[in-house]
């Protein structure tokens, strides 16, 4: 197949900058984004984002989005502010929790919208790609270690796997920002679910809120549905945390991991 002169000019370009990492390409270079399931936006303030064109991905991105805001209105709003009025709880706990909402929210759109280290197309003498491999799904060179990746149609260094809840794949240049988020995940599950717990079975009911309001009037089914999501959340990303950790600790991925990977000469499981 024959390559347009674009493509070719940016192969060029590629390969004179592509001196920056221990397989010798610049990962997180833009020439890298060739696949027509990626969408890239350069915005003011916000950089250049990286969207991944997926309707499933899409979805579980929004229900992650949705759990967030519901879960810290819920907890800041109805719970936290009336009881902090009443003064029977320290500031402290509230700028804990917002501190926690706010990373929280800020991993999440790193981790979404940042290349995770695809492989940009790279023929050139400059870069030593003898040991690289064939990559059986998009028949490009890629480096030992990158994966290829069926929703994203590319393939990504030292990739960790596919999470959809951040439309996203997890590879080596937006690893540290998952890795944050797992943490600052579980952090606020668990905060939220003490809060919930003390906001049931210590503090007394607030004084100086509003009996009226609808969501105070409601709340106990707010409350209960945050606690179940608390509980959950917390569980499962400190399940998560401690698999992430124990991998960076082996120095492996999680699809190395589940043995997707096996380097018996090539990697020829990609998903």
């Amino acid at each position: 197949m024959k390559r347009s002169d674009t493509q070719n000019e940016i192969i060029i370009m590629i390969t004179q900058e592509a001196i920056q990492n221990n397989v010798g390409i610049s990962k997180a270079t833009p020439y890298s984004e060739f696949s027509d399931r990626i969408k890239v936006k350069n915005i003011p303030f916000l950089g250049r984002l990286h969207i991944v064109r997926d309707r499933e991905g899409y979805m579980a991105l929004s229900f992650t989005t949705l759990y967030w805001i519901y879960g810290t209105f819920v907890n800041l709003f109805i719970i936290l502010l009336p009881h902090y009025n009443d003064k029977q709880l320290p500031g402290e706990l509230v700028l804990w929790f917002v501190f926690l909402s706010v990373m929280c929210i800020i991993s999440l759109f790193k981790a979404s919208t940042t290349n995770p280290g695809r492989v940009p197309l790279v023929e050139d003498s400059q870069i030593d790609i003898n040991h690289w491999e064939v990559c059986k799904t998009c028949r490009q060179k890629r480096p030992k270690r990158a994966h290829h990746c069926r929703r994203c149609n590319q393939c990504v260094l030292r990739m960790d796997h596919h999470c959809p809840w951040i439309n996203n794949c997890v590879g080596e240049e937006n690893h540290w920002a998952f890795t944050l988020l797992l943490i600052y995940a579980f952090l606020l599950g668990l905060t939220g679910f003490v809060i919930d717990m003390l906001h049931f079975w210590w503090w007394p009911k607030c004084v100086t809120c509003d009996k009226e309001s609808f969501f105070i009037k409601h709340q106990i089914w707010f409350v209960y549905l945050v606690t179940a999501l608390g509980a959950a959340m917390g569980a499962l990303m400190g399940g998560q945390v401690i698999v992430q950790h124990t991998n960076i600790l082996l120095n492996q991925t999680t699809l190395e991991t589940m043995g997707l990977n096996q380097s018996m000469g090539s990697h020829s499981h990609d998903s």
